[in-house]
């Protein structure tokens, strides 16, 4: 199945305090990372990051938000209008471990579903999941609402939850889903993952 791979890099990383998306891990930055992930098994990537040219990655499309200022909701959106295929794995840029492994579970549960979200312990995943186009309208209409979270659209759609007993075949899940937000995160990062490089 075809399958579009968008990545969502327009945060403010207000938390992080710098850029979180070029953060350098293993010499190369999170926003190159993620793309070289992604060429593995989709057929496009689509980079919502509020510009048309912040990254000037070869072969990457990259969109501004129609709706600026609403978060991750906003760029899921920018993205899927611009997706030229029905799903798209879409994923957050600080997310350094997702897997293809991963990626490519969710997208095969994905018939007759427009979201396929993991669930681990009760708490969902909607920044590394699968989406359809027919999501686009059910967002749209939040965002009109002012409505910033990502759940809220789910009712609007058919999604499945993946919970973890699932997933664990698949890889760690507490690596899988790790994301980087605060300069505590990074610090955690290096204790972890000693012999990388993350700077």
């Amino acid at each position: 199945m075809d399958v579009s791979g968008i990545i969502l890099a327009g945060g403010r990383s207000s938390r992080m305090g710098r850029d979180k998306t070029l953060l350098v891990y293993n010499d190369e930055t999170m926003i190159e990372r993620t793309v070289r992930k992604l060429r593995n098994f989709v057929d496009e990537i689509i980079v919502a990051s509020n510009s048309t040219a912040k990254y000037n990655l070869p072969g990457i499309v990259e969109v501004p938000d129609t709706y600026p200022g609403m978060g991750p909701l906003g760029g899921m959106h920018a993205g899927l209008m611009a997706a030229r295929h029905q799903y798209a794995f879409i994923v957050s840029c600080d997310m350094p471990f997702f897997t293809e492994e991963l990626a490519g579970y969710l997208i095969k549960r994905s018939a007759e579903y427009d979201v396929i979200v993991p669930e681990i312990e009760g708490r969902l995943e909607p920044l590394c999941a699968v989406y359809s186009r027919n999501c686009v309208k059910p967002i749209e209409k939040c965002l009109q609402a002012n409505v910033r979270q990502v759940y809220q659209f789910y009712s609007e759609v058919r999604v499945l939850k993946i919970r973890e007993s699932e997933l664990c075949p698949v890889g760690d899940l507490r690596e899988m889903f790790y994301n980087l937000n605060t300069p505590e995160d990074v610090r955690y990062l290096r204790t972890t993952h000693q012999t990388d490089r993350l700077r």
